[in-house]
């Protein structure tokens, strides 16, 4: 407690190099606790879900990769398996949901009766979805998510059997969820997922539902997937059509929310830890130079009896108390950068808006703070806790040469350590950010600007008609044409490119040949389903042929256009333009088989981003395949956000049970394809600006105190002839040594930091000379700035003033 209070005091005695090292700390700190709040947010924290270790999602597998499941496959793996408790299986989409206000559609699952069972939660009213809910035949009920019970049913605890209607049937409402249950994809609204028998004995090759089950106890995730790969090798054998080479992965449910962003936070979890450590160098640099005018203070402590571990032990108490008042601020930058990065529109990371300032979090920045008081504490501790000659230290002047020689050389040595680090942040940074500049600069195969688009979705039970699925579609064309501004306007099924949606088909006949299964599944191909002007909204440009006309419709010869990408799959030697395919097992796109004769060649689209390579697609009359599910687009000269109350009106002038969701222009989900290689190059750029400044100004003490040492040298040199700018340049080139020493380590230490990146660039290499150029010049420049400056104000102190001084 005395070290503490004479720490204390110590500290007040001093305020300016105070404020100055708790900020420097608290920017080390703070930048931790926020990195680690979204760690914390993304990777660590469970589930909220009871149990939630038992909780897996399983996998079918295509072509070797992890799939969705089909409804036989799923039932079968439900029956069979010998690991689960609990199975269930769910179809996330949107649901219209009209009567009681304007229609609105909102995020839905169909699930099956296990659903909920599986996850452990319990609704807050009513009761949840059961394995009767989703037979044949059974009632159509539905269970409410918290937020839309509030917002359409004002709260009303009555609304437990009430009646309401969704995608234009009637469905009684059984249950209410509590607050923050949102699974699957923010859902509102959970109904059951029925299989008719046709859908089990003929889709055994559509794979569109995500499986979840509940681990029995005892049982690992390893024994579950050893015992649904055996039931998937039954029925590969039984299936051999479309289950030859499928089986099953498992994994934690957490894991397969997270994905494949593990990488990249532990990545920025490293290199905001780097920011810190040259926080703690700069602090101790500036402990040494504090701990040069307090050698006669600690003389004399030594001479009235202070043993050198009583020394020792006070500074240490000192260094914690300027690290813990560092952690108290810095929490209070973090709980703003959380609230930052919690807010942020579009980042591609699953649970960022769970971000925030918990207990975990707290426990982690006090460890940090203690972790940092003794980094940056313990070596000037050392050094001025060894037993000093009192009688010498007592007769010198505090500051003299005699008494900083090794100091300097120990301060140099720091700086020299924080520019290295700084270096590598750099290069880092200047990697990702040169790797999304090439991402931002990828041709998609489309003109996103000046394009709104948004969804609908035609209720099938109003819509059963294909016919009537055309008219309306036709109509909404001719409406949204006819609005002022635009140039045009088309529709797509299953979604607009950079949407997230797909739908892929195997090939079953080429030019009238019939294919082999290994042939159709090698074959496999993304079907779109679009009307006439949708390729000149998007700007596609057509190679060969033609593109989707009006006259291609019902009763003339069914029309298809094919991508570049698909044309050279199918017909590498020929131009494809009057071929023919047809592709689906049985079940596509509502008619049994699709396709038609080759219409038209048109450029790829990036459809997935400009990570990831273009998919062979081909494009079908949506006259001549209607189906209710459509993606819109718009194009106009104007600002397309105008569109959105025109486009609303003209869709509920035709039919006011059909909601507009979804809006977003075309722009948005081409910067929304690169948010995360965004988010991770913003983050590690300001990490690194942050290093750069902290070695920066590490530099310019270093340099200060060096020039202030040799004032009198400075003075005599003047007064001797020297020109200033001489003086300038000797003082800047020897404060440039320790610079060009750390760029040499800091090149070594980016080049390893390269290789761990490599995984997150797009067309740059881990050793690309531009970036590791710009980080070298950009640090080389910034430190000969924080020399030149007290050299140059040093040579503008009077020669004379000096000496007479000295």
């Amino acid at each position: 407690m005395n070290d503490l209070r004479y720490a204390l005091r110590s500290l007040g005695k001093h305020p300016g190099f105070t404020l100055v090292a708790v900020l420097t700390l608290a920017l080390g700190i703070g930048a931790n606790t926020a990195m680690f709040s979204v760690v914390n947010a993304v990777l660590l924290r469970p589930l909220p879900f009871p149990g939630s270790g038992e909780l897996v999602q399983v996998f079918s597998t295509w072509r070797g990769n992890p799939s969705t499941v089909s409804p036989p496959d799923f039932t079968d793996w439900r029956n069979d398996n010998q690991v689960f408790s609990e199975l269930a299986a769910m179809n996330a989409g949107s649901d219209a949901l009209t009567g009681d206000g304007p229609a609105e559609q909102v995020p839905a699952a169909a699930v099956t009766g296990g659903f909920f069972t599986v996850l452990g939660v319990p609704p807050a009213l009513g009761r949840p979805l059961q394995v009767d809910d989703d037979a044949v035949g059974a009632e159509r009920v539905a269970v409410l998510g918290h937020g839309l019970w509030q917002r359409r049913f004002g709260a009303d605890p009555a609304v437990v059997g009430r009646r309401i209607t969704v995608d234009a049937e009637p469905y009684t409402v059984v249950g209410v969820m509590p607050a923050g249950f949102d699974y699957p994809q923010q859902a509102e609204l959970w109904t059951p997922l029925v299989f008719t028998e046709r859908e089990l004995t003929t889709q055994r090759g559509a794979h569109y539902l995500d499986v979840i089950g509940r681990l029995r106890p005892g049982v690992s995730v390893g024994r579950a997937g050893a015992d649904l790969r055996q039931i998937a090798a039954r029925l590969a054998e039984a299936y051999p059509g479309t289950n030859a080479g499928n089986t099953a992965v498992v994994s934690s449910l957490r894991d397969a929310i997270v994905g494949d962003v593990r990488p990249a936070l532990r990545i920025l979890l490293g290199a905001v830890g780097l920011v810190l450590l040259i926080a703690c160098v700069n602090v101790a640099n500036l402990l040494l130079v504090r701990a040069t005018g307090r050698r006669r203070e600690l003389a004399i402590r030594t001479a009235m009896g202070a043993s050198p571990g009583r020394l020792v032990r006070g500074l240490m108490v000192e260094s914690m108390v300027l690290a813990l008042l560092g952690g108290v601020v810095g929490v209070g930058l973090a709980v703003w950068g959380t609230t930052a990065i919690a807010n942020l529109p579009s980042t591609g990371l699953p649970r960022l808006d769970q971000t925030g300032i918990d207990v975990p979090v707290l426990g982690f920045t006090l460890l940090v703070s203690l972790v940092t008081g003794a980094l940056f504490g313990l070596l000037p501790a050392w050094q001025a806790g060894r037993t000093p000659e009192v009688s010498r230290t007592l007769k010198e002047e505090s500051g003299t040469v005699s008494a900083e020689r090794e100091r300097g050389r120990t301060r140099r040595a720091l700086v020299t350590a924080e520019l290295a680090l700084a270096l590598v942040l750099l290069a880092g940074a200047g990697l990702l950010i040169r790797s999304f500049v090439h991402l931002a600069r990828t041709d998609l195969g489309i003109s996103p600007e000046g394009v709104l688009t948004f969804q609908v979705s035609l209720p099938e039970a109003t819509y059963d008609d294909p016919a009537r699925r055309v008219a309306l579609v036709d109509q909404l064309m001719e409406r949204l044409n006819a609005l002022p501004g635009v140039q045009s306007a088309g529709a797509v099924f299953p979604g607009l490119p950079l949407a997230g949606f797909g739908y892929v088909m195997s090939a079953a006949e080429l030019d009238g040949r019939r294919l082999e299964s290994e042939e159709q599944d090698r074959l496999s191909v993304h079907v779109r389903v679009v009307t006439p002007d949708y390729f000149s909204t998007l700007g596609v440009a057509i190679r060969r042929g033609r593109a989707i006309t009006p006259e291609d419709r019902d009763g003339a010869s069914l029309a298809m256009v094919v991508n570049e990408r698909a044309a050279q799959m199918l017909w590498p030697d020929a131009d494809p333009v009057g071929h023919r395919l047809t592709v689906g097992t049985g079940f596509g796109l509502g008619r049994g088989r699709a396709g038609g004769e080759v219409v038209g060649v048109v450029a790829d689209i990036q459809d997935r981003g400009p990570a990831l390579e273009s998919r062979p697609m081909i494009f079908l009359s949506l006259a001549q395949w209607p189906l209710e599910f459509l993606g819109v687009a718009i194009r106009t000269a104007g600002d397309p956000n105008a569109l959105v109350a025109p486009a609303s009106a003209a869709v509920a002038a035709l039919d006011p049970d059909v909601p507009v969701y979804r809006v977003r222009t075309l722009e948005q989900l081409a910067a929304d394809a690169v948010a995360q290689p965004r988010l991770y190059a913003g983050l590690l750029g300001l990490f690194a600006i942050v290093a750069t400044l902290l070695a920066a100004l590490g530099v310019y003490g270093v340099v200060a105190r060096a020039v202030q040492q040799r004032l009198r040298e400075v003075g005599i040199r003047l007064a001797l002839g020297a020109r200033p700018v001489e003086v300038r340049r000797l003082l800047v080139r020897q404060g440039l040594a320790p610079v060009l020493v750390g760029v040499g380590l800091g090149l070594a230490g980016g080049l390893l930091l390269a290789r761990v990146l490599r995984s997150l660039l797009f067309q740059v290499t881990a050793w690309d000379p531009v970036a590791f150029a710009a980080a070298v010049l950009l640090l080389v420049g910034v430190a000969a700035l924080a020399t030149y400056l007290p050299a140059r104000r040093a040579t503008r102190v009077d020669p004379m003033v000096v000496l007479r001084y000295e």
